[in-house]
Protein backbone atom coordinates (compact mmCIF):
# COMPACT_ATOMS: atom_id res chain seq x y z
CA UNK A 1 0.00 0.00 0.00
CA UNK A 2 3.12 2.60 0.55
CA UNK A 3 4.28 1.32 -2.48
CA UNK A 4 0.79 2.43 -4.14
CA UNK A 5 0.25 5.74 -2.25
CA UNK A 6 3.96 7.29 -3.63
CA UNK A 7 3.55 6.21 -7.51
CA UNK A 8 0.32 8.39 -7.03
CA UNK A 9 1.67 11.20 -4.99
CA UNK A 10 4.42 10.85 -7.60
CA UNK A 11 2.70 10.86 -10.28
CA UNK A 12 -0.02 14.08 -9.15
CA UNK A 13 3.21 16.23 -8.51
CA UNK A 14 4.67 15.59 -12.08
CA UNK A 15 1.03 16.00 -13.59
CA UNK A 16 0.99 19.35 -11.44
CA UNK A 17 4.55 20.55 -12.73
CA UNK A 18 3.17 19.74 -16.44
CA UNK A 19 0.02 21.60 -16.06
CA UNK A 20 1.39 25.02 -14.52
CA UNK A 21 4.02 26.86 -17.02
CA UNK A 22 4.91 29.01 -14.08
CA UNK A 23 6.82 25.48 -12.65
CA UNK A 24 8.53 25.21 -16.12
CA UNK A 25 9.46 29.06 -15.61
CA UNK A 26 10.75 29.27 -12.49
CA UNK A 27 12.75 25.81 -12.36
CA UNK A 28 14.31 26.44 -15.54
CA UNK A 29 14.14 29.15 -17.98
CA UNK A 30 14.23 31.66 -14.88
CA UNK A 31 17.26 30.05 -12.67
CA UNK A 32 19.63 29.14 -16.27
CA UNK A 33 18.69 32.90 -17.79
CA UNK A 34 19.70 34.30 -14.56
CA UNK A 35 23.05 32.50 -14.61
CA UNK A 36 23.91 33.15 -18.19
CA UNK A 37 23.36 36.89 -17.67
CA UNK A 38 25.62 37.25 -13.97
CA UNK A 39 27.98 34.79 -15.29
CA UNK A 40 28.61 36.67 -19.27
CA UNK A 41 28.50 40.24 -17.37
CA UNK A 42 31.52 39.26 -15.69
CA UNK A 43 32.93 37.47 -18.53
CA UNK A 44 36.49 39.48 -18.91
CA UNK A 45 36.96 39.26 -15.12
CA UNK A 46 36.92 43.32 -14.31
CA UNK A 47 34.97 45.99 -15.41
CA UNK A 48 36.26 48.05 -17.42
CA UNK A 49 35.54 51.77 -18.56
CA UNK A 50 33.10 52.75 -16.10
CA UNK A 51 31.32 55.94 -17.62
CA UNK A 52 32.52 58.95 -15.76
CA UNK A 53 33.30 62.75 -15.95
CA UNK A 54 35.99 65.18 -14.59
CA UNK A 55 35.05 69.03 -13.36
CA UNK A 56 37.87 71.24 -13.85
CA UNK A 57 37.77 74.18 -12.40
CA UNK A 58 41.38 74.90 -12.11
CA UNK A 59 42.32 74.93 -15.73
CA UNK A 60 46.17 74.30 -14.63
CA UNK A 61 49.08 72.28 -15.77
CA UNK A 62 48.42 69.93 -12.69
CA UNK A 63 44.86 69.68 -13.12
CA UNK A 64 45.77 68.98 -16.40
CA UNK A 65 47.59 65.80 -15.67
CA UNK A 66 45.65 64.67 -13.57
CA UNK A 67 42.57 64.60 -16.21
CA UNK A 68 45.61 62.63 -18.00
CA UNK A 69 46.19 60.28 -16.00
CA UNK A 70 42.25 59.63 -15.09
CA UNK A 71 41.38 59.30 -18.51
CA UNK A 72 44.46 56.76 -19.31
CA UNK A 73 43.30 54.89 -16.22
CA UNK A 74 41.52 51.41 -17.49
CA UNK A 75 38.42 51.27 -15.30
CA UNK A 76 37.62 54.42 -15.74
CA UNK A 77 36.44 56.34 -18.71
CA UNK A 78 36.15 60.09 -18.62
CA UNK A 79 33.68 60.46 -21.31
CA UNK A 80 32.91 64.39 -20.44
CA UNK A 81 34.62 67.27 -19.14
CA UNK A 82 32.28 69.71 -17.13
CA UNK A 83 32.39 73.21 -16.04
CA UNK A 84 30.52 73.01 -12.94
CA UNK A 85 29.35 70.89 -10.41
CA UNK A 86 25.54 71.02 -11.51
CA UNK A 87 26.03 69.99 -14.89
CA UNK A 88 28.24 66.68 -13.42
CA UNK A 89 24.98 66.55 -10.83
CA UNK A 90 22.51 66.46 -13.54
CA UNK A 91 24.48 63.95 -15.84
CA UNK A 92 24.56 61.19 -12.49
CA UNK A 93 20.76 61.63 -12.03
CA UNK A 94 20.62 60.88 -15.99
CA UNK A 95 22.02 57.95 -15.43
CA UNK A 96 25.10 58.72 -18.15
CA UNK A 97 27.94 58.81 -15.75
CA UNK A 98 28.58 56.71 -12.53
CA UNK A 99 29.99 59.55 -10.74
CA UNK A 100 32.39 63.05 -11.64
CA UNK A 101 35.68 64.04 -10.03
CA UNK A 102 36.10 67.76 -9.19
CA UNK A 103 39.08 69.79 -9.12
CA UNK A 104 38.52 73.18 -7.35
CA UNK A 105 39.87 76.47 -8.71
CA UNK A 106 42.86 77.12 -6.34
CA UNK A 107 44.28 73.19 -6.86
CA UNK A 108 47.66 74.08 -8.15
CA UNK A 109 48.59 77.00 -5.87
CA UNK A 110 47.71 75.24 -2.82
CA UNK A 111 49.51 72.04 -3.95
CA UNK A 112 52.73 73.52 -4.62
CA UNK A 113 52.46 76.09 -1.78
CA UNK A 114 52.13 73.07 0.62
CA UNK A 115 48.48 74.21 1.70
CA UNK A 116 46.81 70.88 0.87
CA UNK A 117 44.19 71.43 -1.44
CA UNK A 118 40.82 69.13 -1.38
CA UNK A 119 39.54 67.04 -4.25
CA UNK A 120 36.33 65.70 -4.27
CA UNK A 121 34.69 63.27 -6.21
CA UNK A 122 30.72 62.07 -6.59
CA UNK A 123 29.80 58.76 -6.93
CA UNK A 124 26.24 56.94 -7.98
CA UNK A 125 26.83 54.11 -5.42
CA UNK A 126 23.21 52.31 -7.12
CA UNK A 127 25.11 49.89 -8.96
CA UNK A 128 27.93 48.72 -6.13
CA UNK A 129 30.30 47.02 -8.64
CA UNK A 130 30.49 49.70 -11.11
CA UNK A 131 30.40 52.27 -8.08
CA UNK A 132 33.18 50.80 -6.30
CA UNK A 133 35.55 50.78 -9.36
CA UNK A 134 35.14 54.52 -10.28
CA UNK A 135 35.70 54.76 -6.21
CA UNK A 136 38.85 53.02 -6.46
CA UNK A 137 40.21 55.01 -9.83
CA UNK A 138 39.37 58.73 -8.42
CA UNK A 139 41.29 57.76 -5.49
CA UNK A 140 43.98 55.59 -6.79
CA UNK A 141 44.85 58.95 -9.06
CA UNK A 142 44.18 61.36 -6.42
CA UNK A 143 46.88 59.93 -4.38
CA UNK A 144 49.44 59.68 -7.54
CA UNK A 145 49.16 63.01 -7.97
CA UNK A 146 50.19 64.02 -4.41
CA UNK A 147 52.85 61.93 -5.10
CA UNK A 148 54.02 63.39 -7.97
CA UNK A 149 53.54 67.01 -6.29
CA UNK A 150 55.82 65.90 -3.15
CA UNK A 151 58.09 64.59 -5.60
CA UNK A 152 58.12 68.24 -7.52
CA UNK A 153 58.54 70.13 -4.37
CA UNK A 154 61.28 68.28 -3.12
CA UNK A 155 62.90 67.83 -6.36
CA UNK A 156 62.87 71.81 -5.99
CA UNK A 157 64.72 72.21 -2.85
CA UNK A 158 66.93 69.70 -4.12
CA UNK A 159 66.58 66.92 -2.40
CA UNK A 160 68.58 63.52 -4.23
CA UNK A 161 65.60 61.36 -6.39
CA UNK A 162 67.12 58.36 -4.34
CA UNK A 163 66.10 60.07 -0.86
CA UNK A 164 63.23 61.28 -2.30
CA UNK A 165 61.94 57.70 -3.53
CA UNK A 166 62.44 56.09 0.25
CA UNK A 167 60.48 59.07 1.58
CA UNK A 168 57.66 58.08 -0.80
CA UNK A 169 57.93 54.80 -1.43
CA UNK A 170 59.99 53.27 1.80
CA UNK A 171 58.98 49.93 1.03
CA UNK A 172 57.71 47.34 -2.40
CA UNK A 173 54.77 45.56 -1.66
CA UNK A 174 54.12 42.51 -3.62
CA UNK A 175 50.35 41.09 -3.98
CA UNK A 176 49.79 37.11 -3.86
CA UNK A 177 46.59 36.38 -4.36
CA UNK A 178 45.98 32.30 -4.21
CA UNK A 179 42.46 31.92 -4.09
CA UNK A 180 41.79 34.33 -7.45
CA UNK A 181 45.49 35.25 -8.78
CA UNK A 182 44.04 36.85 -11.78
CA UNK A 183 42.00 39.29 -9.87
CA UNK A 184 38.91 37.97 -11.13
CA UNK A 185 35.57 39.60 -10.11
CA UNK A 186 33.50 35.93 -11.55
CA UNK A 187 35.42 34.26 -8.87
CA UNK A 188 33.79 35.62 -6.09
CA UNK A 189 31.14 37.93 -7.43
CA UNK A 190 29.37 34.84 -9.54
CA UNK A 191 30.20 31.94 -7.33
CA UNK A 192 28.54 33.33 -4.19
CA UNK A 193 25.82 35.26 -6.03
CA UNK A 194 24.59 32.61 -9.06
CA UNK A 195 23.58 30.35 -6.30
CA UNK A 196 22.36 32.63 -4.10
CA UNK A 197 19.78 33.23 -6.77
CA UNK A 198 19.25 29.90 -7.53
CA UNK A 199 17.92 28.99 -3.44
CA UNK A 200 15.86 31.67 -4.05
CA UNK A 201 14.08 30.13 -6.52
CA UNK A 202 14.12 26.70 -4.85
CA UNK A 203 12.85 28.51 -2.25
CA UNK A 204 9.86 30.11 -3.58
CA UNK A 205 8.73 27.18 -5.97
CA UNK A 206 8.71 24.90 -2.76
CA UNK A 207 6.40 26.91 -0.92
CA UNK A 208 4.08 27.90 -3.93
CA UNK A 209 3.79 24.25 -4.52
CA UNK A 210 2.58 23.27 -1.04
CA UNK A 211 0.83 27.12 -0.47
CA UNK A 212 -1.21 26.63 -3.72
CA UNK A 213 -2.64 22.88 -2.28
CA UNK A 214 -4.12 25.56 0.56
CA UNK A 215 -5.23 28.19 -1.45
CA UNK A 216 -7.27 26.16 -3.90
CA UNK A 217 -8.41 24.12 -1.08
CA UNK A 218 -7.12 20.94 -2.55
CA UNK A 219 -5.20 20.25 1.26
CA UNK A 220 -7.38 16.91 1.79
CA UNK A 221 -7.09 15.36 -1.49
CA UNK A 222 -3.60 16.12 -1.64
CA UNK A 223 -3.09 14.46 1.65
CA UNK A 224 -5.69 11.48 0.11
CA UNK A 225 -3.27 11.04 -3.10
CA UNK A 226 -0.85 10.02 -0.31
CA UNK A 227 -2.55 7.55 1.84
CA UNK A 228 -3.40 10.34 4.57
CA UNK A 229 0.09 10.22 5.22
CA UNK A 230 2.00 14.07 5.17
CA UNK A 231 5.94 11.97 4.43
CA UNK A 232 4.28 10.24 1.47
CA UNK A 233 2.73 13.45 0.11
CA UNK A 234 5.62 15.91 0.38
CA UNK A 235 7.79 12.71 -1.37
CA UNK A 236 5.70 13.08 -3.74
CA UNK A 237 5.11 17.04 -4.45
CA UNK A 238 9.07 17.54 -3.71
CA UNK A 239 10.90 14.33 -5.07
CA UNK A 240 10.41 15.20 -9.03
CA UNK A 241 11.14 19.13 -8.50
CA UNK A 242 14.14 17.97 -6.86
CA UNK A 243 15.30 15.50 -9.70
CA UNK A 244 14.54 18.99 -12.28
CA UNK A 245 16.60 21.56 -9.45
CA UNK A 246 19.21 19.22 -9.40
CA UNK A 247 19.67 18.90 -13.09
CA UNK A 248 19.33 22.42 -13.64
CA UNK A 249 21.68 23.22 -11.14
CA UNK A 250 24.38 20.75 -12.15
CA UNK A 251 23.79 22.78 -15.66
CA UNK A 252 24.32 26.19 -14.11
CA UNK A 253 27.58 24.51 -12.32
CA UNK A 254 28.51 23.44 -15.90
CA UNK A 255 28.03 27.08 -17.38
CA UNK A 256 30.49 28.17 -14.41
CA UNK A 257 33.23 25.86 -14.46
CA UNK A 258 32.98 24.57 -17.61
CA UNK A 259 31.98 27.48 -20.01
CA UNK A 260 33.14 30.57 -17.89
CA UNK A 261 36.35 28.96 -16.63
CA UNK A 262 35.68 29.16 -13.10
CA UNK A 263 37.99 27.93 -10.45
CA UNK A 264 37.28 23.98 -10.11
CA UNK A 265 40.56 22.93 -7.84
CA UNK A 266 38.68 19.82 -6.66
CA UNK A 267 37.91 16.47 -7.86
CA UNK A 268 33.61 17.60 -9.78
CA UNK A 269 31.40 15.27 -7.65
CA UNK A 270 32.42 17.51 -4.63
CA UNK A 271 30.18 20.58 -6.13
CA UNK A 272 27.66 17.52 -7.84
CA UNK A 273 26.98 15.92 -4.50
CA UNK A 274 27.13 19.74 -2.64
CA UNK A 275 23.92 20.73 -5.22
CA UNK A 276 21.92 17.99 -4.23
CA UNK A 277 22.29 18.57 -0.96
CA UNK A 278 21.90 22.24 -1.60
CA UNK A 279 18.57 21.76 -3.66
CA UNK A 280 17.35 19.18 -0.94
CA UNK A 281 18.52 21.41 1.47
CA UNK A 282 16.67 24.95 0.31
CA UNK A 283 13.54 22.95 -0.26
CA UNK A 284 13.32 21.43 3.60
CA UNK A 285 14.07 24.95 4.43
CA UNK A 286 11.29 26.19 2.64
CA UNK A 287 8.85 23.35 3.96
CA UNK A 288 10.34 24.13 7.70
CA UNK A 289 8.63 28.24 7.05
CA UNK A 290 5.11 26.33 5.73
CA UNK A 291 4.71 24.15 8.81
CA UNK A 292 5.99 27.41 11.20
CA UNK A 293 3.45 29.55 9.44
CA UNK A 294 1.22 27.35 7.19
CA UNK A 295 -0.25 29.89 5.09
CA UNK A 296 0.15 30.37 1.39
CA UNK A 297 1.03 33.98 1.53
CA UNK A 298 3.18 33.92 5.05
CA UNK A 299 5.08 30.67 3.99
CA UNK A 300 5.99 32.04 0.97
CA UNK A 301 6.65 35.76 2.49
CA UNK A 302 9.38 34.23 5.13
CA UNK A 303 10.94 31.70 2.45
CA UNK A 304 11.40 35.44 0.43
CA UNK A 305 12.28 37.34 3.33
CA UNK A 306 15.07 34.78 4.34
CA UNK A 307 16.17 34.68 0.41
CA UNK A 308 16.95 38.01 -0.24
CA UNK A 309 18.40 38.80 3.30
CA UNK A 310 20.88 35.80 2.32
CA UNK A 311 22.81 38.16 -0.09
CA UNK A 312 23.94 40.32 3.05
CA UNK A 313 23.30 37.93 6.22
CA UNK A 314 25.72 35.29 4.29
CA UNK A 315 28.63 37.25 3.81
CA UNK A 316 28.89 38.04 -0.04
CA UNK A 317 28.43 42.06 0.29
CA UNK A 318 29.82 42.29 3.74
CA UNK A 319 32.95 40.46 5.65
CA UNK A 320 31.34 37.86 8.11
CA UNK A 321 33.95 39.62 10.69
CA UNK A 322 32.45 42.73 10.43
CA UNK A 323 28.91 42.14 11.40
CA UNK A 324 27.12 42.56 14.59
CA UNK A 325 27.21 38.88 16.33
CA UNK A 326 22.80 38.85 15.73
CA UNK A 327 23.30 39.23 12.25
CA UNK A 328 26.16 36.75 11.55
CA UNK A 329 24.15 34.23 13.70
CA UNK A 330 20.79 34.84 10.78
CA UNK A 331 23.40 33.87 8.42
CA UNK A 332 24.40 30.24 9.46
CA UNK A 333 20.38 30.10 9.63
CA UNK A 334 20.50 29.26 5.73
CA UNK A 335 21.52 26.78 3.47
CA UNK A 336 23.27 28.85 1.12
CA UNK A 337 25.76 30.15 4.09
CA UNK A 338 27.31 26.09 4.00
CA UNK A 339 27.05 26.07 0.12
CA UNK A 340 29.26 28.99 -0.02
CA UNK A 341 31.54 27.89 2.47
CA UNK A 342 31.56 24.43 0.77
CA UNK A 343 32.37 26.70 -2.78
CA UNK A 344 35.02 28.07 -1.39
CA UNK A 345 37.07 25.30 0.80
CA UNK A 346 36.73 22.63 -2.40
CA UNK A 347 36.03 24.77 -5.83
CA UNK A 348 38.46 28.07 -5.21
CA UNK A 349 41.07 26.69 -2.40
CA UNK A 350 40.90 22.94 -3.53
CA UNK A 351 41.44 21.22 -0.14
CA UNK A 352 40.57 17.77 0.89
CA UNK A 353 36.82 17.23 1.83
CA UNK A 354 37.48 16.70 5.36
CA UNK A 355 37.44 19.66 6.34
CA UNK A 356 34.49 20.95 4.75
CA UNK A 357 32.63 18.05 6.37
CA UNK A 358 30.51 19.87 8.73
CA UNK A 359 28.91 21.85 5.59
CA UNK A 360 27.42 18.76 4.26
CA UNK A 361 26.45 17.56 7.39
CA UNK A 362 24.73 20.81 8.30
CA UNK A 363 23.06 20.51 4.49
CA UNK A 364 21.56 17.16 5.50
CA UNK A 365 20.37 18.57 8.82
CA UNK A 366 18.04 21.11 6.63
CA UNK A 367 16.84 18.18 5.09
CA UNK A 368 15.45 16.05 8.19
CA UNK A 369 14.34 19.54 9.73
CA UNK A 370 11.33 19.85 8.94
CA UNK A 371 10.27 16.31 9.94
CA UNK A 372 9.96 17.70 13.68
CA UNK A 373 7.36 19.94 12.40
CA UNK A 374 5.49 18.57 10.14
CA UNK A 375 2.47 17.25 11.68
CA UNK A 376 1.44 20.65 12.27
CA UNK A 377 1.63 20.81 8.54
CA UNK A 378 -0.73 17.82 8.58
CA UNK A 379 -3.15 19.19 10.83
CA UNK A 380 -3.37 22.55 8.65
CA UNK A 381 -4.04 20.86 5.84
CA UNK A 382 -6.98 18.57 7.54
CA UNK A 383 -8.54 21.83 9.41
CA UNK A 384 -7.61 24.27 6.85
CA UNK A 385 -9.79 27.40 6.07
CA UNK A 386 -7.98 29.33 3.77
CA UNK A 387 -8.35 33.16 4.54
CA UNK A 388 -7.59 35.67 1.73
Amino acid sequence: MVKHFLIESYKRGCVQLVRRPVYIIMMVVVPIFSAWFLLNLMDEGVIRNVPAAIVDLDNSDVSRNMYRNLSAFQQVDIQYKFNSYREGKKAVQRGEIMGFFVIPDDFEDKALSGRQPEVTFYINYAYFPPGSLTFKGFKTISLLTTGGIVQTVLRTIGMPKEEIQANLLPYVPHYHMPGNPYMNYNYYLSLSFVPCFFALFVMLVTSFSIGVEMKAGLCRQWLRTGGDSITLALSGKLVPQTILFTAVGWFIQWLMYCRYGLALNCPPWHMLVAMILFVMANQGFAVLMMCIAPHFRYGGTLCTLFGMLSFSFVGFSLPQEGMYPWVETIGFLVPIKYYFLISIDQALNGIPIYYSRYYYVALLLFIVAPMLLVLRLKRWCVNYVYVP
